[in-house]
């Protein structure tokens, strides 16, 4: 059925390689994990329940044998900077980040940070004297909805492909 998930753990007599159940149980726990809200798109979070549910009968394994996410693992599934960029991206905006930090500037006065550990953004804005939270959101989905509502409309989708083949060649 789905064989190609399955080379990895002991090994037969003919020498073939398959997954063992722990090995199984691992991952679908860090399967379950990968979520629209945790930046992955509808296809790979789709890709993933699918996955965990051919694991999950090829090895006759109940929801419930499955270690909940509450207990830290190993390896546990962590967002990279590739989703934002991508996002912020198809505003022709620059994204600066470092280690699980980042911002984007939206002008002179507007700065939306990003916290990835946490999934998390939040823009600042200043006024006459400091620089105050205004909006406080979660997930990229949420953040694409505030910028189609107050990113600057200078950009154009012909410029901003030629800006993002620039970003890519340097």
């Amino acid at each position: 059925m789905a064989t190609f998930v399955i080379h990895y753990g002991a090994t037969n007599l003919e020498g073939d390689v398959w997954l063992k159940v722990e090995d199984a149980l691992r991952k679908i726990a860090l399967l379950r994990k990968i979520s629209n809200d945790k930046g992955a798109l509808a296809a790979e979070a789709e890709t993933a329940h699918r996955l965990e549910k051919v694991l999950m009968e090829r090895f006759s394994i109940r929801p419930q044998d499955i270690p909940d996410g509450s207990r830290s693992q190993a390896t546990p599934f962590r967002l990279n900077w590739t989703y934002w960029r991508e996002l912020v991206d198809e505003f022709d905006l620059p994204l600066s980040h470092f280690g699980g930090r980042g911002s984007v500037e939206l002008g002179p006065n507007i700065i939306v940070y990003i916290r990835l550990a946490a999934n998390q953004w939040w823009v600042e804005e200043k006024s006459a004297r400091e620089w105050q939270a205004t909006v406080r959101g979660r997930g990229i989905e949420s953040l694409r909805e505030y910028l189609k509502e107050h990113a600057p409309r200078g950009y154009s989708f012909v410029n901003a492909e030629r800006a993002r083949a620039e970003r890519r060649a340097r």
